[in-house]
């Protein structure tokens, strides 16, 4: 709990001190995910992470004199989990879709902004791809199912984003760490890096 305070309010201190930046305005995103999970039930030399695009707007506003870009978006999460039995092999791909409100605030450095924020997720809908390969007594053996998930099977989901940016204009590019903060219905807490490009109006 400590350590959640510090990276919350070392930002707070630093911008107080420093000159009001500017804020961008109105904003679109669009970026890649390469989202993993932890849990534990899960082996993590069995897991690895799976790839996905996210969009979403944001804008720049002052809170209480302090700055904060705030958005919100549709953001990928998952991973995919391999197993062996002898000699077959079985994996799970769980590509989850989650609409997220966020907030962070941005600290100059130099020619990149510095930021640290939350987020909080609502899932909206998913699928979980079931696939099973090689060779069960002399046959070889390949089998795949798809489950189309619900909007209501997995709850909210909330964490950490600390991230730099590196302005060109009304253009800027990214990379976010999203550091999960609650475990979800399957026992997952999900992380990732969040590649991204948007441009302020």
């Amino acid at each position: 709990m400590k350590k959640l305070f510090m990276i919350i309010a070392l930002p707070v201190c630093l911008v107080v001190g420093q000159d009001q930046p500017e804020l961008p305005g109105w904003g679109v995103y669009v970026g890649y995910g390469m989202m993993g999970a932890t849990g534990d039930d899960f082996d993590p030399d069995s897991m690895t992470t799976l790839n996905a695009p996210g969009f979403g707007v944001s804008k720049g506003v002052w809170l209480g004199g302090l700055p904060l870009q705030v958005g919100v978006g549709l953001h990928p999460r998952g991973f995919k989990m391999e197993s062996e039995f002898g000699d077959l092999t079985s994996s799970n791909t769980w590509n989850l879709q989650y609409l997220d409100v966020w907030a962070q605030m941005p600290y100059p450095v130099g020619p990149v902004f510095l930021a640290v924020g939350l987020h909080v997720g609502s899932f909206i809908g998913g699928k979980v791809k079931s696939e099973l390969s090689g060779e069960f007594a002399g046959f070889d053996m390949s089998e795949s199912s798809e489950l189309e998930l619900e909007s209501d099977a997995l709850g909210l989901d909330y964490g950490l984003n600390v991230g730099v940016a590196y302005p060109m204009g009304k253009a800027q590019v990214g990379v976010l760490a999203v550091l999960g903060l609650s475990e979800s219905d399957i026992g997952a807490t999900f992380n990732g890096l969040f590649f991204n490009a948007g441009y302020s109006f």
